[in-house]
């Protein structure tokens, strides 16, 4: 009767620990979340700059007197 008691008792503490039962696996969650987070921020970021040089071009184009 114990050894079954312990064995059910071992086998709901495995299957009920995840990631987010401890603060480590709490925190490698966030890290994982903030670094895609970083990740999207830094595409976008380069989106924008090239959109910038697209633009300064154009402005430049656009003051060179035409000949």
């Amino acid at each position: 009767m114990k050894t079954s008691l312990l064995s059910l008792l071992l086998i709901a503490c495995l299957f009920g620990c995840d990631k987010t039962s401890s603060p480590d696996g709490r925190a490698q969650l966030r890290d994982k979340e903030l670094a895609e987070k970083i990740d999207q921020l830094n595409q976008k970021q380069i989106i924008i700059l090239d959109s910038l040089q697209v633009l300064d071009k154009k402005i430049e184009a656009l003051k060179k007197p035409n000949n």
